[in-house]
């Protein structure tokens, strides 16, 4: 939930604490998810700090989950495709970046991961924010409050509504 709201150093303590205990008695779902929330986490520290620590970390997480969408990609392509487009937004390369979100979030919606397309409408919307495109932000932003509310999130709707331009 850190994650979610934007306190990405809780998050990345958080995944270091769970990452402590015994990996091997996690469920293969599991791991990926981790490995997903890990790779999310340290592609918004590397744009907030610019550190190749995080960057590296991100790479990682990227690397792993190649694995995981080669085997089943109905399950976890479109996190792939999420990592690659925060790579991109670090490495300075907007174009591919916004493809990689639409990617994402198509993949996303085609598999029925609501929750995932959420936060790929999110991540977008503030790409586009960042990239100084307050109309596209505004509509990935509604995109991801509905989603949200979709997924039954509503906490996490209020916070889009009340903080982001749309």
């Amino acid at each position: 939930l850190a994650y979610f709201f934007g306190n990405y150093e809780l998050a990345s303590r958080l995944v270091g604490e769970i990452q402590g205990n015994n990996p091997t008695t996690q469920a293969t779902f599991s791991t990926c998810s981790l490995v997903f929330v890990e790779g999310l986490i340290s592609s918004a520290l590397a744009c907030k700090t610019n550190e190749n620590k995080w960057k590296n970390l991100a790479f990682e997480s990227i690397e792993k989950m190649c694995h995981f969408a080669e085997h089943a990609p109905s399950n976890y392509l479109h996190m792939l495709l999420l990592l690659q487009a925060e790579s991109s937004v670090f490495l300075g390369e907007p174009i591919l970046a916004a493809k990689g979100y639409d990617n994402a979030i198509k993949a996303a919606g085609e598999n029925g991961f609501i929750q995932d397309q959420a936060i790929a409408y999110e991540r977008a919307g503030l790409f586009h924010l960042e990239q100084g495109n307050d109309s596209m932000a505004s509509q990935y932003y509604g995109q991801a409050h509905n989603a949200y509310l979709k997924w039954g999130a509503k906490r996490k709707a209020d916070q889009l509504r009340l903080h982001c331009p749309f």
